[in-house]
């Protein structure tokens, strides 16, 4: 009788084992389903926002003190929302259109274009910028009338002659040292 329960015991407790083998590797096998779920969630979420690259089209607007506006256009690819407005930190947004995007920027200096060309001058006793000497009388833009008889003589020689314009310094110095002699046009 004892040899009857001792084999009794021991299948009972082989029995017990077997079944928590049983369950453990079962554990296992759904642990292991699970995962590979996961994993193909996770590759399909990846492939839905991984987007083809984006082409539109850019236009960059920088606007001058003296007034000058330069533009340019040009095609972009765009790999990263995030990196591409990242680019564009410094700009101003004007315009946002299916394929096309237009920045502008404020510079705080005279267009490349004024620095090249541009000289102070006058014509019929108005400041004026002109595109290369004031004897070509190629007139950029035209500011106030100076009363020209409140001029020291070496100030009307330069003005006769051209004060070439080539820093935002000079220009700004110009239009202020020469607005203290403006005429004053009686009403």
């Amino acid at each position: 009788m004892k040899k009857q329960l001792f084999l009794l015991a021991l299948f009972y407790v082989m029995l017990v084992s077997g079944v928590a083998i049983s369950a453990d590797a079962q554990d296992q096998q759904a642990q292991d389903e699970q995962k590979q779920k996961e994993s193909s969630v996770t590759e399909n979420n990846n492939s839905t926002f991984q987007q083809d690259p984006l082409e539109i089209e850019i236009t960059l607007q920088k606007y001058y003190l003296d007034g000058r506006v330069e533009e340019s256009t040009f095609k972009e690819t765009i790999w990263s929302m995030e990196d591409f407005w990242a680019n564009y930190q410094d700009w101003q947004l004007v315009e946002q259109h299916q394929g096309e995007i237009v920045f502008k920027q404020d510079i705080a200096d005279i267009s490349p274009y004024l620095k090249e060309n541009g000289y102070f001058g006058l014509k019929n006793d108005i400041l004026t910028i002109f595109e290369g000497k004031p004897e070509d009388e190629q007139i950029i833009e035209s500011f106030y009338q100076i009363d020209t008889s409140e001029l020291e003589s070496n100030q009307a020689k330069q003005l006769k002659a051209g004060i070439k314009i080539d820093t935002k310094e000079v220009y700004r110095f110009v239009l202020d040292s020469y607005k203290q002699v403006t005429r004053q046009l009686n009403s």
